[in-house]
């Protein structure tokens, strides 16, 4: 049990302002009062320890920023700000992802679904109410999941390479790795703005 959560995921993220606006949302409107109000009902612990998970990714994250390195444009003028290689904790990304399957099917539920443990009922007591920012906020985690956990593609091959041969140094990035830089940025732009976000963490 010990060695699984000890694994780790190495991924390419883009971790800029919009990210950590996503990440604060989900953290203080969603994931903190969860764990206060809901952590105890009916031992359900996964909402308190998805706090704790979460806080995690977001502290590797910003461990990620700081190590660098920085990422250039082909002219040496414009940083691609946090284009960065992060090794996520996969224990962690699992659970986070066992927590919003746990929410989705909270926000479809039946109104008079059987509730023994109190669990829904302290759920939709808190902050999933009304429904509108219900689906905002269970949307933001999804996107934040989506952003950290980019399905890879050859964009992000061709970036990750640049990044990791570079060996720490900083990076300015060729016209061919600009134009897949180009590509990411509006994949990130369309996972951001998606209509339906809780569909978009498989994106």
């Amino acid at each position: 049990m010990e060695q699984q959560e000890q694994r780790t995921s190495v991924r390419l993220v883009v971790v800029d302002p919009d990210l950590d606006a996503q990440c604060d949302r989900v953290e203080e409107h969603l994931l903190a009062p969860l764990a206060e109000t809901a952590g105890g009902a009916g031992g359900h612990a996964l909402f308190a320890d998805g706090l704790v998970a979460f806080r995690r990714v977001r502290e590797t994250l910003a461990e990620a920023v700081a190590r660098g390195p920085k990422v250039w444009t082909p002219n040496g003028r414009w940083e691609h700000e946090g284009l960065r290689i992060v090794e996520l904790p996969t224990g962690d990304t699992d659970l986070l992802y066992a927590l919003l399957r746990e929410l989705s099917g909270l926000l479809v539920a039946p109104p008079d679904l059987p509730d023994p443990s109190g669990v829904v009922a302290a759920v939709r007591g808190t902050v999933l109410t009304p429904e509108k920012t219900a689906v905002g906020l269970v949307g933001a985690l999804a996107r934040v999941l989506s952003l950290v956990d980019l399905t890879p593609d050859a964009d992000t091959a061709t970036l990750f390479a640049a990044i990791e041969g570079a060996d720490g140094e900083d990076v300015r990035l060729t016209y061919g790795q600009d134009e897949a830089w180009q590509r990411l940025a509006h994949r990130l732009t369309m996972l951001l703005t998606e209509s339906a976000p809780l569909h978009r963490f498989l994106y």
